[in-house]
């Protein structure tokens, strides 16, 4: 009898898989769920003659070794052997990876041969059929080897597997690579993120989000990310309805992880920048903390400690940054801020790889005797394979180094092909002379000098008010030197500047070609969209036009010359659009005037008598920040309004205003993390935020709620007397395993009567400190 429940067991553990219904199991291709199917022919795959000679050394070392792993996988006869010949797969490709420079290009052919060899399939067949740990295995390389073509393999026969894998959300050892697998998936095509969104792929890596394991929440920021950079709106959409913003804020708001922070960030951010859904992204409270966040960063630092990580030292493909530069060209900040980094950080890391391929980035004029550098005049440019061996236009314009007596040294900057390729050039200009972020400003010219662009000077954004010098300062910067004399001697200045028709460019000023005239308006509307029109426009009509589409601030200076404002705008006809404020794109017209009309018609919403919020959460930043978080999320969706102090705030008016929004929360959650009060104990003058927080609360008679987490109630005697009534309040002990129970409990609190127990002899009372434990 024992050995038949023995054998019944093990059955049971071995087709737990197969136990579904067939509602949740998702339907798998029968080329994977046969055995064999993947099982193939050895293929000699040669490596190709124009490959590079490095590349060629490492795969000609690599691939036979590969080869007998795979057929070594394909013929295993026990899990022993079959456990050996994964792990040497892995141990190849993880080495191919991270390999300095080369490492791209090595790791995509083996991941390749792979495939052809049939061990994609094969990985496919393990996650499908094998024990848990064969699984985990196969799962940790598959992870490894989603190159394009791998994910459109699996995403034509394997796509079900993953999903059904993704449904087994509590069990750890599969969540690394599960969700691993996941973020590779989400930047396959748009259609793969619908079928994965529908079928609980989100649904997954959104539950994951509450989780504390680092390598499943690093997975889970770069998976939503993914989705939002490669989804395109219309998933964009539906990451929204399953409050994909909400669940982003843990993400960002770690203290953990930068990496972690940085991908929820740049999610957040793609998210913020489809119009339809910008007011909800917002609502979120996700989005505030991008700038502040990326403000904190080095970039260079954090590109060295990219390098030093296998996951990322090969950095990004050019298709992958390509999808950042539409955030360079959003009309939002936080968008421009986190484009700029992920640029400078790429920027970073291309170099010092190029500075590990090419020994010796310094020349000097002596080396040029001996043929090892390329000189143009008194210039000098060391020669690599990854530079022409015969300086160009491009080279020349990269000249660092000037001729003289003496030997200088230069550095040669990255080749910035890439960046030009990719449209970011102009862009990380424009933010220099445009943006009004500092830290935006900064980080796009540091990747301007690292790939050897010239940095232009930031532009007076108060354009009304330039004088005819500052103009000419303007035409130097945008290319049109030769016009500047003409411009001066009609005393063109900042007004006459936004108000040029194109008769007066071509007539007065002389620019007789309509293509420079269009390449002059071109540069003159980008002006127009960027100025700052404060010192005339004191009903903020730029901003409003801003807010139907960007674009359109282009005719602010249009309108404020006619005399119409904001408050007017609704009393303008379309015909004094297009003939007094020269407004010629009709459509433009048309939705001015619409959003003027439902501006004017829109109901006012009347200011409720409590404006404050329903839950103040008061926490350690440096225990307590992944709990406050969370705590943040669940209360949202379960329709609180919470306030959660993202920054602690310096003293002066943001005491005052700290204090206030104590004040005005209806309900107090005291988050408990381990030694949270240890600062409060030498604090007699109330100084730490924690304390002041405390007694604030105690003292206006919120309903206090603590929240612990591996804490240790300390002896009332050491706490100072002003906040000791604290103890008499129950405390909910936080569960991670079961969070929806204690979110549940947590509202009851909040819903009810005050948590204070009023009761002789309650459990973490002063009277009873005994027992000091929590409900």
């Amino acid at each position: 009898m024992p050995m038949v429940l023995t054998l019944l067991v093990s059955l049971y553990k071995l087709c737990r898989f197969f136990t579904m219904s067939g509602a949740e199991q998702l339907e798998v291709p029968e080329c994977v769920s046969q055995a064999g199917s993947w099982a193939g022919s050895s293929r000699d795959h040669r490596v190709s003659p124009g490959v590079n000679t490095e590349v060629r050394a490492a795969l000609d070392r690599i691939l036979p070794t590969l080869h007998g792993a795979i057929i070594h996988a394909k013929q295993a006869a026990s899990p022993v052997e079959l456990s050996r010949a994964i792990t040497e797969v892995f141990q190849l490709v993880e080495e191919a990876w991270g390999m300095p420079t080369l490492g791209r290009d090595v790791a995509k052919v083996l991941c390749d041969v792979i495939r052809l060899e049939g061990g994609l399939d094969l990985l496919l067949n393990l996650l499908y059929t094998a024990e848990l740990e064969t699984k985990c295995q196969a799962g940790k390389l598959l992870e490894q080897i989603l190159v394009a073509e791998n994910r459109d393999r699996i995403a034509r026969i394997g796509l079900g597997v993953i999903l059904n894998l993704a449904k087994e959300r509590d069990v750890p050892q599969l969540a690394q690579s599960v969700s691993g697998i996941l973020e590779h998936m989400f930047k396959h095509t748009e259609e793969t993120c619908f079928q994965l969104i529908s079928d609980g792929g989100l649904d997954a890596i959104l539950y994951w989000c509450r989780w504390t394991d680092p390598i499943v929440l690093r997975h889970c920021a770069m998976a939503l990310a993914n989705c939002a950079m490669y989804g395109g709106q219309a998933n964009q959409r539906l990451m929204i309805e399953k409050r994909t913003a909400e669940w982003l804020f843990p993400l960002v708001f770690s203290r953990d992880d930068e990496l972690i922070r940085l991908h929820a960030c740049l999610a957040i951010t793609v998210l913020a920048t489809n119009k339809e859904i910008e007011k909800e992204v917002e609502r979120s409270g996700t989005l505030a903390l991008v700038e502040p966040f990326i403000a904190s960063l080095d970039p260079e630092q954090f590109a060295s400690e990219m390098l030093d990580s296998s996951d990322n030292s090969q950095g990004r493909t050019a298709d992958d940054l390509q999808r950042l530069v539409p955030l360079l060209d959003s009309s939002r900040l936080e968008a421009q801020c986190i484009a700029a980094f992920y640029l400078c950080t790429e920027a970073a890391i291309k170099t010092r790889q190029k500075k590990t391929k090419v020994k010796g980035r310094l020349a000097c004029r002596k080396q040029m005797q001996k043929g090892r550098v390329a000189t143009t005049a008194s210039w000098c440019l060391l020669l690599s394979n990854e530079l022409p061996k015969y300086p160009g236009p491009q080279l020349a314009q990269h000249r660092l180094w000037g001729g003289g007596g003496k030997a200088k040294w230069c550095v040669l900057p990255l080749c910035p092909q890439i960046f030009s390729e990719i449209g970011a050039t102009q862009s990380l200009k424009r933010i220099v002379c445009y943006s009004t972020s500092s830290t935006t400003s900064s980080l796009a010219k540091k990747v301007l000098r690292m790939i050897g662009e010239e940095v232009p000077r930031r532009i007076l954004p108060t354009v009304p008010n330039w004088k005819a010098c500052e103009v000419q300062t303007w035409l130097q910067q945008i290319g049109f030197n030769s016009y500047c004399q003409r411009f001066l001697d009609h005393q063109v200045d900042g007004d006459i500047l936004l108000r040029l028709t194109e008769q007066e460019l071509q007539k007065d000023l002389e620019m007789d070609s309509s293509i420079t005239r269009k390449r002059f308006f071109r540069e003159l509307t980008e002006l127009k969209t960027f100025a700052n029109y404060s010192t005339c426009d004191h009903s903020n009509l730029a901003d409003w036009l801003g807010s139907i589409d960007p674009k359109f601030r282009q005719y602010t200076y249009n309108l404020l010359t006619c005399g119409i404002n904001r408050n007017f705008l609704h009393r303008v006809t379309e015909q004094q659009l297009q003939e007094d404020c020269h407004i010629n794109t009709g459509f433009h017209r048309v939705r001015i005037l619409t959003a003027a009309r439902e501006m004017l018609h829109s109901p006012i919403t009347l200011q409720t008598a409590f404006n404050g919020t329903d839950v103040f959460i008061s926490y350690r930043r440096s225990t307590g920040s992944q709990l406050a978080s969370l705590l943040k999320v669940h209360l949202q969706l379960h329709g609180f309004s919470v306030f959660i102090d993202v920054e602690k705030l310096t003293a002066g008016k943001f005491e005052d205003k700290l204090t206030q929004s104590v004040l005005s929360a209806r309900n107090f959650v005291l988050v408990l993390s381990p030694n949270a009060l240890d600062k409060c104990m030498e604090d007699p003058e109330c100084k730490d935020w924690v304390h002041k927080e405390i007694v604030t609360a105690l003292n206006s008679g919120k309903n206090i709620v603590p929240v612990t987490d591996h804490f240790e109630w300390p002896d009332p005697e050491t706490l100072p007397k002003d906040m000791r009534a604290v103890l008499k309040f129950n405390g909910i002990k936080w569960s991670h395993e079961y969070q929806e129970a204690t979110i549940d409990k947590i509202i009851r609190f909040l819903q009810g009567r005050s948590s204070r127990d009023s009761s002789a002899g309650s459990e973490n009372g002063l009277d009873c400190l005994s027992s000091l434990g929590q409900t």
